[in-house]
Formats: structure tokens, sequence, C-alpha cells
């Protein structure tokens, strides 16, 4: 709904020439014209302007446009563009989205605030409460307080220092405090006063300046935590840091087979599978597949000559006695036999010894094996017919 407009451009313009003087340079940090005093209100003027949301609220050009920002002048109470502003015509709410480096007029912040708490505020620190002073001192100091400075947000609240005249108002939210300070500022109450409002310092007896500080102090200490754990990091050994982030990248399982197996090789206990090749060659022939001629002739010759020096009789063929051999053998042999003084083991010496000596030069005959239903047939044929008489 468009509402009537009481201020024209004509005014607005004039209001501007009388603060504006001629040839002054406009200082942006101070947000003020070069030349000026450095507070208005020192001089006793009240504002010529204020505006009245019930009155000046209404539909604009920028109502449609999410991109907009609240109309300062609006605020102030002399915006002259009316249903043509491009700007909003209303108070902030909590669905406003807010801005950290931006206040909702959509002025630049700064790092710091200015040393008479003024002008746009700091965008390090959220600050909700507004310092109202120059407040007549009267009994209801605080119904008129609040009754002036509840039309533009939620108040979460009030406090006031009665015999000193001055007032501490907190907001729900930083977008109605900043539309407040520049609405009220040099405006009068109930008794023809000149209110100073500038942006408190923090009270710590303020509800939502002490959860800000909780919020503040946690997320300080949760940085530190971080921080000191990082510092410690660095200060452990190489190996553990490795061993730690193996432990995030590739599982507990992983990383402990391979520290394991790290450890063996650097103590040197790290052996692969172990191949007795010297008593497999001397019981049934057996050469590793990527053995060379030379090796295997090599390996081959010194069980012939320890064999042939162990006895007097002729040995029996070695093709013949090894090809009755079996893997069976080998593998029921014990492991750890001990050796003398040769490659070939004791076990294996002596059973060749026993071979020679029983077979003397001829392999041992093998006995056919009888076959068992025939023997059932031929036992005992005779006492049959000796129990039949």
């Amino acid at each position: 709904m468009t509402k009537s407009w009481k201020v024209d451009q004509a005014t607005i313009d004039e209001f501007f020439k009388e603060r504006k003087p001629e040839g002054g340079a406009y200082n942006i940090w101070h947000h003020r014209y070069q030349g000026l005093d450095r507070d208005w209100s020192k001089k006793g003027l009240r504002s010529k302007f204020r505006c009245k949301v019930a009155r000046d609220a209404g539909d604009t050009a920028g109502t449609s446009n999410p991109h907009a920002y609240f109309c300062l002048y609006f605020a102030k109470g002399m915006c002259a563009q009316g249903h043509k502003c491009a700007m909003w015509h209303r108070i902030p709410t909590e669905k406003d989205e807010q801005e950290t480096t931006i206040d909702c007029f959509g002025r630049d912040k700064f790092a710091e605030f200015r040393q008479d708490m003024g002008g746009v505020g700091s965008f390090n620190t959220l600050n909700r409460t507004l310092y109202v002073g120059r407040i007549a001192v009267t009994p209801d100091i605080e119904e008129v307080v609040t009754r002036n400075f509840e039309e533009w947000g939620r108040l979460e609240r009030v406090r006031v220092l009665k015999n000193r005249g001055v007032a501490f108002v907190t907001y729900a939210t930083r977008s109605n405090a900043e539309f407040a300070r520049e609405a009220m500022m040099n405006q009068n109450l109930d008794h023809n006063e000149i209110i100073n409002v500038r942006w408190a310092t923090v009270d710590p007896n303020s509800i939502g300046n002490r959860m800000d500080s909780d919020e503040e102090e946690t997320e300080r200490k949760q940085t530190e935590d971080v921080y000191q754990y990082q510092a410690s990091q660095s200060e452990l050994p190489a190996e553990f840091t490795q061993t730690k982030r193996d432990v995030d990248e590739d599982g507990f399982s992983n990383m402990e087979m391979r520290v394991k197996r790290q450890r063996a090789e650097e103590a040197g206990d790290f052996r692969g599978p172990y191949y007795d090749t010297e008593s497999a060659m001397a019981i049934y022939g057996y050469t590793q597949p990527i053995a060379t001629a030379d090796a295997s002739s090599y390996c081959t010759q010194p069980a012939t000559d320890e064999v042939s020096q162990s006895t007097d009789h002729n040995p029996p063929d070695q093709n013949h006695v090894l090809a009755y051999q079996t893997p069976a053998s080998l593998a029921s042999a014990p492991t750890h036999t001990l050796k003398a003084g040769g490659i070939i083991p004791i076990n294996v010496l002596n059973s060749l010894k026993s071979l020679s000596n029983q077979g003397k030069g001829v392999a041992p005959s093998v006995q056919p094996k009888q076959n068992i239903l025939s023997s059932l047939t031929n036992y005992n044929s005779g006492s049959e017919s000796e129990s039949d008489d």
C-alpha cells in the first residue's frame, strides 16, 4: 500500500545545502563533510525529520528486489522518492539476511569502531546494543525509552540508569539496532530533550552479549585446541606422524601389516620361504626351476662322491634308487636334522648305507600282493570234508 509523503525534494535539497559547506570534502570514515562540527547535537539542533512507521512504510519500486537494502532516508524520515524509491521502506525482521561487512543500509563496515562509537560500526564485533544518553530523568524513564525504541524492532532487554539519564537498549537482531540508531539520532522522546544514540561498548550484564561472548569463547577455545594439536604434532618424530596418517588413509589393518614388515626388514629377520635344495636333490633329484645347468651338476656331484666313500660295496644305481623315492618321504623327514660336515644330512647318509648293505648292488625285489579273495577260497579247504565225516 502506497502512503502519502510530506517531504518534497526541495526541502531535502535545502537541508543538505545547510549541512554541506562550500568546497568541503566528504570523509567516508566519519560520513560527514570536512569543516562541519564533529557532532551536530552539541549545537542543540534537533532533527527536522522523524520516521513514523505506521505513516511512512509502504511498497516501493525496490520491494520486489531481493538484493535491495533498507532506505537510509526512510529511517530518518526524509525520503522524497516515495513509492519510486529503489530501496525498502519497512522495518527489518529476523528473516532478513544479515551480511557481516555491510550494514542493513548497504554501507561498508570497518574493522574497528570509531572513537566516539558512532558511524556504521565494526564487522569484527556483533553488537546489538545501543547507548542512549541525555534522557530526561523522570520516574517513568524506562517506560518512555521502551515505548520509543520498540517501534524499530523487537527488544531483548532495556537497562536504564535513572539517576544518570542513560539507557542501554538491546535488540533481537543487529539490523534492527542499526536501523534504530539512524532513526533515533538527535530525536526527542517525551520531554523535548535531544538524545544521543551511539553504539554501546560490551556490556557484560547483557543477556545477549553474554550469549554472544559464550559463543565467541567456545569458538576461540576450539581454535586454540586445533592450534595446540597441530603444534604438538609438529614436534613429534616423523615416524609417528606418518603412522597416524597411514591409519587415517589406509585403515588400521593395512598399516599394521606394513609396519610389521618394515620392522622385520630393518631388524634383518625378514626371510622368504626356506627351501632345502641340497636335501631335495640328494633324495629325489630335485632341482630349482631357475637353476642353471652348471649349478645342478655342481650340486649333484658331491652326493655321488659322498656315497661312494661311505661304503666298500658297490653302491646301487642312484637313478634306480631315487626313482622309488616319493616326495612323502621328504615331507616326513625332520627339517631340523644336523649336517655332518657336508651338505647332505645324516639321515640321508644312513638311509643310503642301509640300502647299499641290503641290496649288495641289487635292487630289493618287490613281493607281489596276494589276492584276498583267492586266499579265502583256498584257506583250509580240507576242514570242511573232515567235518562232514
